[in-house]
Order: C-alpha cells, then sequence, then structure tokens
C-alpha cells in the first residue's frame, strides 16, 4: 500500500485532467462519496461545473442526488480509486439509466489489471491510501 499526500493527489488531478477531451462539454460533475468528493470538488472548481453526489449505502442500494438536472446532459463521474471497479460500474448504470446524454469517468488512480478502465485515470501497480483513509476503522 503507497501512502500519497494531498499535493500529490492535487498534482495526478491536475495532469490527469490535460487529458480531458472537451472539458467544455461537461455539464455536470457527479462525486462519488465518500471518497470521490473531494477529487469532484477540485475538479468543479478548476472546470466551474456544479456538483452532484452519489452514493452507495451498505446495503448496496445507489442513491443519486439532483438526478433531474441531469437529464440530457454530459456527466463526468469522480471518484478517488478504481479497485474492483463495483462502485463505479454501479453508478455509472444508475446515472446512464437516468436519461444522460453522455457519461464519462475519472478517478485519480485505478488498479493496474483492473476490468474497469475509468476514461480518465492515473495506473498505479500498488494500492492507494489517501490521507481520508488515514482515521478509517
Amino acid at each position: 500500500m503507497k501512502k500519497v499526500s494531498y499535493q500529490e493527489i492535487f498534482d495526478t488531478i491536475d495532469e490527469t485532467m490535460r487529458l480531458i477531451d472537451k472539458p467544455q462539454n461537461i455539464d455536470f460533475i457527479v462525486g462519488i462519496s465518500r471518497g470521490g468528493l473531494f477529487p469532484a470538488m477540485h475538479i468543479s472548481t478548476k472546470l466551474i461545473k456544479p456538483l452532484i453526489a452519489a452514493y452507495i449505502d451498505r446495503q448496496d442500494n445507489v442513491y443519486f442526488d439532483r438526478e433531474e438536472w441531469t437529464i440530457g446532459k454530459n456527466v463526468l463521474i469522480v471518484d478517488d480509486i478504481v479497485r474492483s471497479g463495483k462502485t463505479l460500474k454501479k453508478i455509472k448504470d444508475l446515472i446512464m439509466s437516468k436519461g444522460v446524454n453522455e457519461v464519462e469517468t475519472f478517478t485519480i488512480f485505478h488498479l493496474k489489471n483492473n476490468t474497469i478502465s475509468p476514461n480518465y485515470s492515473a495506473e498505479s501497480d500498488v494500492d492507494i491510501e489517501f490521507p481520508w483513509d488515514e482515521n478509517k476503522n
């Protein structure tokens, strides 16, 4: 496991954001709670786009805030990391079912050899420990 600092996170997000083809075409940023809200806030601020939250509870129920705002819009889903891909897939499937125009995905990191690759992400050979995970029980 590799610990990353906030500065490394900001640098990786900013570097990965340069890969976004047409940021002006993104209408909404959807941050996946919990770990995705920090990078989503940073991206929404940089792109000057509204931020909406999505989350999955312990029973795997998916919730999406203000879904009516995204009908016919282009959405960028943001999370901190893709490990198994389960969370990103569930959120993406739900959002796509709500009548959005286009969905792309952004994570700070994704684990190498993962079956699900975000549209925009930095690859990692090892799992990442984020600052917001340090006190997690």
